[in-house]
């Protein structure tokens, strides 16, 4: 198999790993949203309805994607910003935002409930590719550099005025990223991260509600009925599930023991009920997804399809580790699901739009490698 067949077989391996989640979810979600079925202000299986209709949105917002070359957007990218940054003032909007679990991260239009920071990632990394992709001069770079640095810092401000810390984290290591990969050195980024990631330390210890939550992950044992009662939940939904699993629709931490059943915390519903296998096998699709898009990033055509598609990659990548590491007790309660899985619209909508951005630099790409490293000051190019 030469280059140019691997580089296809990368596209199909990409789509199918996708869709597979997707179907999971889908039968995951059927099985935890059975507890509703019943509720007297409930239809059948409204959740799973609902979860339909956003994925047949989402397949057709990333269809177009995969048509409309992405350099469109890119030249459109301060028009992207300019309406991201209006919807997520719309959080702060009487009558329109929405706020829940002391969080203003919603908008409610009509019958639709839209969460603007999952859409505003996109429009972020398609800045930020437009920004970073294409700067000749060492002077106009290290201009771009703090533009792109700028700019996320303003957005993730506002998400922690909205106390959406979770999303605010997300945005700060995607600049880390693209930063790097645009070539601004380690010893530049690793400090600036250790700021961001200090200040949202400090922001969340001064909300009560998130200082309990701290307090609790660091001592989960002695508040197994507080703040540490999901986690403590979904631990026993992954032990009782074993490596076989209790069978499909027998969950029991899904008849209101687990909270966040459908969204956050559906991936110890699929462990208790599917067992050990499926949920490693969970893990390693999102691995196959992480290197499938990470190759079609390499691959780009140019500059600006590396860093677009780097930017997507992570920020599926990065929020799968966090909520599977939240689920198993390894990170502090962050609010995040589980891309392609959980329910809700924003973030599956968001992840179709990234699968079909990659699709169309993968569908552009394959002739090279677009990576370029910095050599004393020098830009140069590496052929894989």
């Amino acid at each position: 198999m030469n280059e140019r067949q691997l580089h296809r077989w990368v596209g199909y391996v990409l789509t199918l790993v996708a869709f597979a989640l997707l179907g999971l979810g889908l039968i995951a979600l059927y099985s935890a949203a059975g507890r509703f079925v019943g509720d007297k202000d409930s239809s059948l299986l409204p959740l799973v309805e609902r979860q339909l209709c956003w994925i047949g949105l989402g397949i057709a917002a990333g269809a177009i994607l995969t048509r409309i070359d992405y350099h469109w957007f890119l030249n459109h990218s301060w028009e992207l910003l300019g309406i991201g940054l209006g919807l997520l003032l719309l959080c702060f909007l009487p009558g329109i935002g929405h706020r829940v679990h002391g969080s203003s991260r919603w908008i409610t239009l009509g019958p639709l409930t839209l969460q603007p920071s999952e859409l505003m990632k996109w429009s972020l990394c398609v800045f930020a590719a437009a920004q970073l992709g294409e700067a000749n001069s060492h002077r106009l770079r290290w201009r771009r550099y703090a533009v792109v640095l700028l700019v996320t810092l303003a957005f993730a401000g506002i998400l922690l005025l909205a106390r959406d810390l979770g999303s605010a984290a997300l945005y700060l290591t995607l600049a880390m990223v693209v930063l790097i990969i645009a070539g601004l050195p380690l010893w530049l980024v690793g400090p600036g991260g250790l700021a961001a990631a200090g200040s949202i330390l400090g922001v969340a210890l001064s909300i009560p509600e998130r200082r309990a939550r701290l307090l609790a992950f660091w001592n989960m044992e002695s508040d197994k009925q507080g703040k540490a009662y999901q986690v403590w939940q979904a631990l026993v939904a992954l032990g009782s599930g074993g490596v076989t699993g209790l069978g499909l629709g027998n969950s029991r931490q899904k008849m209101y023991y687990l909270p966040e059943a459908t969204t956050d915390f559906i991936f110890p519903i699929l462990g208790e009920e599917l067992g050990l296998w499926v949920t490693l096998g969970v893990v390693l699709a999102y691995l196959a997804l992480t290197l499938c898009g990470g190759w079609i990033a390499l691959f780009a055509p140019d500059g600006e399809g590396l860093v677009l598609g780097m930017g997507l990659v992570t920020l599926i990548a990065v929020q799968a580790i966090a909520n599977l590491g939240v689920v198993t007790g390894l990170l502090p309660n962050k609010g995040l699901p589980l891309p392609f899985i959980s329910y809700g619209g924003s973030n599956l909508l968001f992840c179709l739009m990234a699968l079909g951005t990659l699709l169309n630099i993968h569908r552009q790409g394959g002739r090279g490698s677009a990576f370029s490293v910095e050599s004393h000051g020098a830009q140069r190019s590496v052929r894989l």
